[in-house]
């Protein structure tokens, strides 16, 4: 019995192990047009999307040439219907799995808003979770696949890259991916949705890529945007960065130091009382002395005391300029005041929330900042 019992248990491993043996799905890169980014216009003549799709092309790859990018131009009633008919000007089977980047018209996203746009990438079964949606500061969206890179031949590939690497080093823009995205505009909070804004800039007679800041929405759709120095203050405002470079001018003279940010923690908290809301931001930063473009001497207390006042009285300036571009030209919860009090108190949240505008509008903003310089960065 025991003999039987060991034969049927090995014929079954063998079984198993038959069908794990091999790819059962596998298809070969020549047989493959891989999609790497979209551009996403109106055609407005017929009102239909007009996308631009930029695919690798493996057929000149080798050692010595790396895969370069093609780009090929398609037009449907819908994003699945015009990415389909790309069949028909591309031989080879359509592969959406490795898309870096979908960059959306600002165009369609002031008027028409970027849900319907994004249904099809956050459904369909192929798309990765990690696609980026970016907001093109051009024309058309089209512009920025037609511009080149200086890393990279492939521009998706190459803005991916910029825009994951940028959030850490100089953060000036703020990456969001597609099912994040998907999950704020369709959650219940009041988070506004903030993604990367791109435009082109010419580089030594071409045209290349640059990441220029971050475009706010209102809901789903383009409310205006934030420059890359003005992405900066909100970042360290919502808490989501603790390194960077900040440059802080002294008095009105042309004399100017920069600190590198080391830590930074921003804590928000509120208070509502007699119809009225107010707002308290509490910062603390550690920063440490990088550059000084005049002569003073790093060794005296008062020197410190000096710059430490000049990065707080800046940081004041740059916070409030950023909190009056949300009420006024943005109109909207740029700091996600509603979700905070959504969390702490939800039956003070829904007796906010009718007149969530107006509160917006009229509630006060205390700024306290503790900012600490650790290091002078002292030359020989």
């Amino acid at each position: 019995m025991n003999v039987i019992k060991k034969l049927i248990s090995i014929m079954l491993i063998i079984g198993i192990c038959i069908p794990l043996s091999g790819c059962w799905n596998y298809r070969g890169l020549d047989t493959l047009s891989v999609f790497t980014g979209i551009a996403i216009d109106r055609n407005e003549e017929n009102n239909n999307y007009k996308l631009t799709i930029e695919f690798i092309d493996f057929s000149e790859t080798s050692k010595k040439e790396p895969s370069k990018s093609q780009l090929v131009e398609v037009e449907g009633r819908t994003i699945f219907e015009a990415i389909r008919n790309a069949k028909r000007k591309l031989a080879k089977k359509l592969y959406m799995g490795d898309i870096k980047v979908v960059i959306i018209s600002n165009q369609i996203a002031r008027k028409e808003g970027i849900n319907s746009i994004l249904d099809f990438f956050a459904r369909d079964a192929e798309m990765r979770e990690t696609i980026i949606p970016v907001l093109s500061q051009e024309k058309t969206a089209k512009e920025v696949l037609m511009s080149n890179g200086v890393d990279n031949k492939i521009v998706s590939e190459e803005l991916e890259k910029i825009i994951r690497s940028g959030w850490k080093t100089t953060a000036s823009s703020k990456g969001v991916n597609i099912c994040k995205t998907f999950d704020i505009l369709h959650g219940k909070d009041e988070i506004p949705l903030v993604l990367p804004a791109v435009r082109c800039k010419n580089n030594k007679e071409k045209k290349i890529v640059e990441l220029n800041g971050t475009a706010i929405f209102k809901g789903d759709k383009l409310k205006g945007y934030l420059s890359p120095e003005e992405t900066y203050t909100y970042l360290l405002a919502t808490n989501e960065i603790n390194r960077g470079i900040i440059t802080v001018p002294l008095n009105d003279s042309q004399d100017k130091i920069v600190l590198e940010l080391e830590k930074n923690k921003t804590k928000m908290s509120y208070s509502y009382n007699e119809n009225r809301l107010k707002i308290f931001l509490d910062m603390s930063s550690v920063a440490k002395v990088s550059e000084v473009n005049f002569d003073i001497d790093l060794s005296k207390r008062e020197t410190i005391e000096e710059f430490k006042s000049a990065a707080k009285l800046d940081s004041l300036q740059r916070l409030e300029s950023l909190i009056n571009k949300g009420k006024k030209e943005l109109n909207c919860d740029l700091l996600g005041v509603g979700t905070m009090i959504h969390k702490s108190d939800p039956e003070l949240w829904y007796k906010l929330r009718e007149e969530w505008d107006y509160y917006i509008q009229t509630m006060e903003v205390e700024i306290r900042h503790e900012f600490v310089i650790t290091n002078t960065g002292l030359t020989k």
